[in-house]
């Protein structure tokens, strides 16, 4: 599966017609908004829980879906995102790791086709991707991280169990694919470090401790 693209995620402001009231309270109906010149729906709100305060939009360009968003946790601040595509499939969905309203998780819908969950994060909350997550069966499998911040991935992790069983590194922070690698055993202990300073794939084994971990 190809990776979400955030950066299609601007949208541009429209003008509303009318600013969506509260319904009272119990009344979960969605109130519409349309486009002052086209007059086109652009905006459906609702309130989800019934508390009679507005917890869920979704912006449209007429019938079909662009995103949502929501504050599932009545605290007045969105913590959830909806993403679609151009057939209105729902495609990713962003959450708050601290629960503040700053989106910086992504999780996917569709499994990639390896059968796997993939979940983006940014790390340094800018909505700059720099870790994944990919699970099986709601256990984390691999991961992939750009250290450095430059955008391109230089360190794997593998795991079984959820245990770290290796994790490979491109200390070069250029190459796109490692010159190290360290290994654990099933309990997630240290075996040993190896190196391929000539990027053949063929790694052999260092002394010493002195790779990043």
């Amino acid at each position: 599966m190809s990776e979400f693209d955030l950066n299609q995620l601007a949208f541009a402001v429209v003008l509303l017609s009318t600013a969506a009231c509260a319904p009272p309270p119990g009344d979960r109906r969605p109130v519409p908004d349309y486009d002052t010149f086209t007059g086109r729906l652009v905006r459906l709100s609702a309130d989800q829980n019934g508390d009679g305060r507005l917890d869920q939009w979704t912006y449209l360009e007429g019938n079909r879906p662009l995103r949502g968003e929501a504050d599932v946790d009545g605290d007045g601040r969105i913590d959830r995102w909806e993403y679609f595509n151009a057939d209105a499939a729902l495609v990713a969905v962003g959450t708050s790791s601290l629960g503040d309203g700053i989106e910086d998780t992504w999780t996917q819908v569709a499994p990639t086709t390896a059968g796997e969950a993939h979940v983006a994060r940014s790390r340094h909350r800018d909505r700059q991707l720099d870790r994944h997550d990919y699970f099986k069966d709601n256990v984390l499998v691999r991961a992939e991280e750009d250290t450095n911040a430059d955008g391109r991935i230089d360190r794997w992790d593998r795991y079984e169990g959820s245990v770290m069983r290796e994790v490979l590194l491109d200390t070069t922070f250029a190459r796109g694919k490692a010159d190290r690698r360290v290994l654990y055993d099933a309990q997630g202990r240290f075996t040993q470090a190896e190196a391929d300073p000539d990027g053949d794939g063929r790694f052999v084994r260092v002394q010493g401790d002195g790779v990043r971990k």
